[in-house]
């Protein structure tokens, strides 16, 4: 008889867990997944969820890429259905494909990656959310069009995000493998800011961080989690990702400000491994061959450590 698992304080249904990339076809390529060890963790954004992320970086997981990592897509644990109108959320997810100008290469390349095989764990909910505004919860407002809601990107009170960090603890405490890499988009891209003093040994691990329109929080209790005040002056030191980071931003995004981009680079990254990238494009991940090229060579380049 089979014994009946024991269910979790946070259970798979709730979370929906992982979205992992399984897409070698040929024979060399299905011997260097064999050794594949190291991850690539991958946080969505607001009203977004880990299957949209994966299809929304098809063409900028390239193959020597993929040969390096295995691409895990995570479901944020916030539920935020019906929170934009159809014509809205249309509308955002034409922003966030490709606007720049892609060639033919990487139209094919973007079809053949979303084709990939997957798997997840469970179906969930269309658009999730790492943290919920306080100002929402308070009011009552659930969409967009409510007189009182607030963006998450502009909320003062995070509620919630305990339940995001004990999602990521809960994935990787008895991982197979290590973290190597973090990719963001939006909300998710702060969070991997937030998670450096929540979740410090994630980033035990890590070498390259990529974070893509992410936003300073504006919650004062957000950060003070970049402050340590345990030191032995008394004064508080910064806790920052010292990984290597690159920041990415568009110079058309009308929803995260190049100074909101360039403040969450500054508060939460060591400046000596931080660069960025600026493209011409909205609020998405940039598609172009210049971006795709960046990408890859960022992750790709020499950390110093043993693979």
């Amino acid at each position: 008889k089979k014994k009946k698992k024991k269910k979790k304080r946070h259970s798979r249904a709730r979370f929906c867990a992982v979205a992992m990339e399984k897409d070698c076809s040929t024979k060399e390529e299905e011997e260097d997944k064999e050794k594949l060890v190291l991850k690539c963790v991958c946080f969505h954004g607001f009203s977004q969820n880990a299957d949209a992320f994966r299809k929304r970086t098809g063409s900028i997981r390239t193959t020597k890429l993929k040969r390096k990592y295995e691409f895990v897509f995570l479901d944020a644990p916030h539920a935020v259905d019906g929170v934009f109108g159809e014509d809205e959320e249309r509308n955002a997810n034409a922003n966030a494909r490709a606007k720049n100008d892609d060639d033919d290469a990487t139209q094919k390349q973007r079809k053949d990656a979303d084709d990939a095989k997957t798997t997840t764990t469970t179906n969930c909910s269309s658009h999730r959310s790492w943290w919920l505004a306080g100002e929402n919860v308070e009011s009552g407002a659930t969409k967009a069009t409510d007189a009182e809601w607030v963006r998450p990107a502009k909320s003062r009170k995070i509620v919630g995000l305990e339940d995001s960090v004990e999602l990521v603890r809960e994935t990787f405490v008895k991982t197979e493998g290590e973290v190597r890499a973090l990719v963001g988009f939006s909300q998710g891209a702060t969070f991997i800011a937030l998670l450096r003093r929540k979740l410090p040994e994630l980033f035990k691990n890590v070498r390259k961080v990529v974070s893509i329109a992410g936003f300073d929080p504006l919650d004062e209790e957000a950060y003070a989690a970049a402050i340590d005040d345990d030191d032995d002056d008394g004064k508080g030191v910064k806790v920052k990702v010292e990984s290597k980071s690159l920041h990415v931003h568009g110079a058309n995004d009308a929803l995260v400000t190049r100074d909101r981009c360039d403040r969450l680079r500054d508060l939460f990254y060591d400046a000596e491994n931080a660069s960025t990238f600026e493209h011409e494009g909205g609020h998405g991940v940039p598609t172009s061959k210049q971006f795709r090229e960046a990408f890859e060579t960022f992750l790709l380049q020499d950390d110093g450590a043993e693979t």
